[in-house]
């Protein structure tokens, strides 16, 4: 499957870093967000130093453990 880059989106994201606004990003089933998400990590890691980006994906068997406040917080 080819990534379609959505580089209007990423940067509407990127234009509003630094902003207390608490940022939502919605869409439909299969639309992209992840991967919108996964292109702003690198964007963050690459041009903002000292930044610290958690990546945790909850579908993997191995996060498991993180599906509560408590061990996420931990």
């Amino acid at each position: 499957m080819k990534l379609i880059e959505r580089t209007q989106y990423l940067q509407r994201l990127v234009d509003v870093i630094g902003t207390p606004d608490i940022k939502v990003i919605t869409g439909i089933r299969r639309s992209g967000k992840s991967k919108l998400l996964e292109a702003l990590k690198f964007y963050v890691e690459k041009n903002i130093g000292g930044s610290n980006v958690i990546h945790i994906n909850f579908n993997l068997p191995e996060t498991e453990q993180l599906k509560t406040h408590t061990a996420l917080y931990e």
